[in-house]
């Protein structure tokens, strides 16, 4: 069963909605990224470690355009 970690938000709505999950799978983790909102275009990338996977969090936070990078974090739900 898969935990989300972290999410990331840039603030912003529709088309320039940006969204970062970072996910703990049962064999490793998961970065999803997503512009455009729900309907939008997503990309996952799958790492064996958490370190790996952190990375990519912080390479997709740094490479959002000017204007859509107001980053925040979003709370997590409680885990079960």
């Amino acid at each position: 069963m898969a935990e989300r970690i972290e999410h990331h938000f840039n603030r912003r709505y529709h088309a320039a909605r940006r969204d970062i999950y970072l996910i703990r799978t049962e064999t490793g983790w998961q970065v999803v990224g997503r512009i455009g909102g729900v309907d939008g275009k997503e990309a996952a990338h799958y790492y064996d470690d958490e370190a790996d996977a952190r990375r990519m969090v912080e390479r997709m936070r740094r490479t959002a355009p000017p204007g859509e990078d107001n980053w925040a974090l979003m709370p997590q739900p409680p885990s079960r």
